[in-house]
């Protein structure tokens, strides 16, 4: 019988201390960034993964998303994208998540705060959103922070969350971040610079705090692809693209793109008291 393996070690960074000088030194950067073939380094540890898949003779938890990356959920507007949001927030909390989603969990989320960011809505319906959270969870959980920023221009949005990131009083013991979505960070997706900027920063933040950063695009109905060099750019750096197709009132989430075994794909509903819960994996789609 497989043995289950959990993947819950410490990412840890080079130990090296930065220069205290404002230009550049390279010196230091190449005894940063050196990659040592000889030197055994210890894999990112899992946030969340989605079911299990055998390796040799152990079983693995199947990751979503990784400490210190980011991933992407891509699909058509009404898609039901941020239903899947509050099931992977909601599976990474725990308790009883799993009666929703069975294969959605969270690891090593101990005191680890998570900050779950919404461009678009309203803070009504931010707040709708987030109780569902909370009622899939079964009871309000302390760490659990959320903001709704659709008021805001989007220099200001990318300006406060930078500042909740490194400056508040999460800072540095957050363990999630969820942004719905990337594009309200900045005017014209189809500006290169400012796409470029915002997929660093995603990755800075996430590399700075250790955390899993889980942000939503959109694309149009019969594309392949998320729109603007914004979902170019975020394709070829984050961890995992998950898909939402929308049909008849069920939405299919696959593994379109990912750096890891993929998780098997599965789809999604809307329960009569407006909660998601899967209805089906793989072969049963």
């Amino acid at each position: 019988m497989a043995k289950t393996v959990k993947l819950n070690t410490v990412f840890e960074p080079v130990n090296v201390e930065a220069p205290d000088q404002e230009k550049l030194d390279f010196k230091f950067l190449q005894r940063k960034h050196f990659v040592d073939i000889k030197k055994t380094i210890k894999r990112q540890p899992v946030a969340i993964s989605i079911g299990e898949h055998p390796y040799l003779q152990n079983t693995y938890p199947t990751v979503f998303g990784s400490y210190g990356d980011f991933s992407c959920l891509v699909g058509p507007s009404k898609s039901m994208k941020t239903f899947l949001k509050c099931a992977l927030v909601a599976g990474y909390i725990g308790g009883n998540s799993v009666n929703y989603f069975s294969e959605i969990k969270g690891h090593d989320t101990k005191g680890k705060f998570i900050l779950d960011i919404d461009t678009e809505q309203s803070p009504y319906h931010t707040q709708r959103a987030s109780k569902r959270i909370m009622s899939m969870v079964g009871s309000n959980y302390e760490y659990y922070k959320p903001f709704s920023l659709r008021e805001m221009d989007a220099k200001t949005r990318l300006e406060f969350i930078n500042w909740l990131v490194k400056e508040s009083e999460y800072s540095g013991n957050i363990g999630l971040m969820a942004i719905d979505g990337a594009a309200d960070l900045m005017d014209n997706v189809n500006d290169l610079e400012a796409a470029n900027k915002i997929t660093q920063h995603f990755m800075e933040w996430t590399a700075s705090q250790n955390c899993h950063l889980i942000t939503i695009l959109h694309r149009n109905f019969g594309g392949a692809k998320p729109t603007g060099h914004l979902g170019s750019s975020i394709l070829k750096k984050a961890e995992t693209v998950a898909f939402v197709e929308r049909k008849d009132g069920v939405s299919r989430i696959t593994p379109e793109y990912t750096r890891n075994s993929p998780f098997e794909a599965f789809a999604l509903c809307v329960d009569s008291n407006g909660l998601p819960m899967e209805v089906g994996h793989g072969g049963l789609l």
